[in-house]
C-alpha cells in the first residue's frame, strides 16, 4: 500500500465513523426530543418503513465497511465508487484517488 492509499484510506475511514455517528445519534436526539411530533411514529406503517431503511442503511454501511478495508484491491475500489455514487458523494474523493494511483502504466 502506497503512502497516498493509505492516507485515502485513512480520509475514507474517518467519513465512515462520522457518518456512522450521525445515524446513531441522529434517530436518539429525535425520539429525546420533547416537542418533537416526528419522533413518536403514530401508525404501523411508519415503523414498518423507518426499520426498512434503517435495514437498508446497514447493509450499505457493511459493505462500505469491507471496500475500505479492501481498498487496494479494483473491485472493491470500484464497489466504493458506485456507493459514493448512491450513498455518500464524499466516498468519490479517496476512491478516485486510489484509482489514479493503481492504474497500469
Amino acid at each position: 500500500m502506497t503512502k497516498t492509499n493509505r492516507l485515502s484510506q485513512i480520509f475514507a475511514w474517518v467519513i465512515f465513523w462520522i457518518e456512522n455517528i450521525l445515524i446513531i445519534s441522529i434517530p436518539v436526539v429525535t425520539v429525546l426530543h420533547p416537542k418533537d411530533v416526528t419522533g413518536i411514529p403514530d401508525n404501523i406503517s411508519k415503523v414498518i418503513f423507518s426499520f426498512g431503511f434503517l435495514g437498508v442503511i446497514i447493509i450499505l454501511q457493511i459493505i462500505t465497511y469491507f471496500s475500505i478495508r479492501n481498498i487496494d484491491s479494483y473491485k472493491w475500489n470500484i464497489n466504493l465508487l458506485i456507493l459514493g455514487l448512491i450513498h455518500n458523494p464524499l466516498y468519490l474523493i479517496p476512491s478516485i484517488i486510489c484509482m489514479v494511483n493503481n492504474r497500469p502504466i
